[in-house]
């Protein structure tokens, strides 16, 4: 599920534990992989099943707690739901809260990170 943001963009991998509500404001308690995490705006969560838009859900990583609102769910016929979170302003993520376990920046096109390496040869 590509995504544009202004904001640097980690792809990660990090088991959490989530409280969400149904449409009926029934809680319902499961595990997701958070597979995309940013600072200024949203994470992306992938489920066993669908989530309503507009749910509130939390979900706890290394022990800390992150709120916001199901922006989102995409179905991946293999994988599962893809959630789309916008995070509540004081749960926004940054490194000093947590790294995730499995951890990757992504380079934006107008500011491409290339680090090239030249072999020298010794004689």
């Amino acid at each position: 599920m590509p995504h544009l943001t202004d904001n640097p963009r980690y792809l990660c991998s990090e088991l959490v534990n989530v409280l969400y509500e149904d449409r009926t404001g029934n809680v319902h308690q499961t595990t997701a992989n958070l597979e995309d995490i940013s600072a200024g705006s949203a994470e992306l969560l992938l489920f066993d099943n669908i989530l309503q838009l507009g749910s509130a859900i939390s979900f706890c990583a290394k022990d800390h707690d992150m709120y916001g609102v199901v922006q989102s769910c995409e179905e991946d016929p293999i994988l599962g739901w893809f959630a789309r979170i916008r995070l509540d302003r004081p749960s926004r993520w940054s490194g000093r809260k947590f790294i995730p376990e499995h951890f990757l920046a992504m380079c934006s096109a107008s500011e491409p990170e290339v680090h090239e390496f030249v072999p020298t040869r010794k004689r």
